[in-house]
């Protein structure tokens, strides 16, 4: 049976644990921003599955709200986006490129998908799937936040763009011109379905945990705890993610 966009956002805002906010606020956006970095996992099963999908607001609502998946950038912040608009915010959609540390540089043009939220006292950098990023709205043009995550500084850089950076490098630069969700498709599908991208060199699941993160890479389950990390193998993946990341059907999906 079908269900309405109500029970889609309500079924979405019971998997983030919380109400909907009386009004926009930036407490608000705040509480739901943190509320899906530790509830919605950052993760590729489609694409380790080889079963790419169609990048349409409606399929990635259903994919984390009715499904309780997760998904990369594309999904998670379009779906993320879709909810704040059903909740009153001023919201748009920017690309990004992201830094390629082995050949030092950034990616592609709309190589990721990030989110601007406009609240009265100013616009906000709001990103639920880049993992492990910053976990709190930074106000635009220039801010800084640490938190269990390490520290995260945004600031201008070259002319038009900014930067998102932590202490160890860049992590990637933007523009803020508000982009339709089409203009994603191609970049997208490329890292669905291309040897070539990162997405394809193995499985990945991970989300952030209060006091740290969890994350299943390939058939390796790692734990950072207060900065403490352990590592272990895990001979059944399907029921890590069941575990660790409440995906209950994940598919027939391959670890590398």
């Amino acid at each position: 049976m079908s269900m309405t966009d109500a029970e889609i956002f309500a079924s979405y805002l019971r998997r983030l644990g919380v109400t909907a906010p009386a009004s926009p606020s930036l407490a608000a956006l705040t509480e739901l921003m943190g509320r899906h970095l530790l509830t919605v996992p950052f993760e590729n099963l489609d694409v380790m599955a080889k079963s790419p999908r169609a990048l349409s607001t409606a399929g990635v609502l259903t994919k984390v709200a009715v499904d309780a998946r997760g998904g990369f950038c594309y999904e998670l912040n379009e779906a993320f986006r879709a909810l704040l608009d059903h909740l009153g915010f001023i919201v748009h959609r920017i690309e990004a490129r992201v830094w390629q540390a082995p050949s030092q540089r950034f990616g592609a043009p709309f190589d990721h998908l990030a989110l601007v939220a406009r609240l009265p006292d100013g616009e906000y950098l709001v990103d639920v799937g880049f993992g492990d990023g910053n976990r709190v709205p930074l106000r635009l043009p220039e801010d800084q936040a640490e938190d269990i995550s390490g520290v995260h500084r945004l600031a201008p850089a070259r002319d038009g763009y900014l930067l998102l950076s932590s202490p160890s490098q860049p992590l990637y630069e933007m523009t803020l011109t508000d982009q339709p969700l089409d203009a994603f498709e191609p970049r997208c599908r490329f890292h669905q379905t291309s040897s070539e991208s990162i997405f394809s060199q193995g499985l990945i699941c991970t989300r952030a945990t209060a006091t740290g993160r969890i994350t299943l890479s390939r058939n390796r389950l790692i734990v950072v705890e207060h900065g403490r990390r352990t590592e272990s193998l895990t001979s059944d993946v399907g029921a890590a993610l069941r575990e660790h990341f409440s995906i209950e059907n994940p598919g027939a999906v391959d670890v590398v």
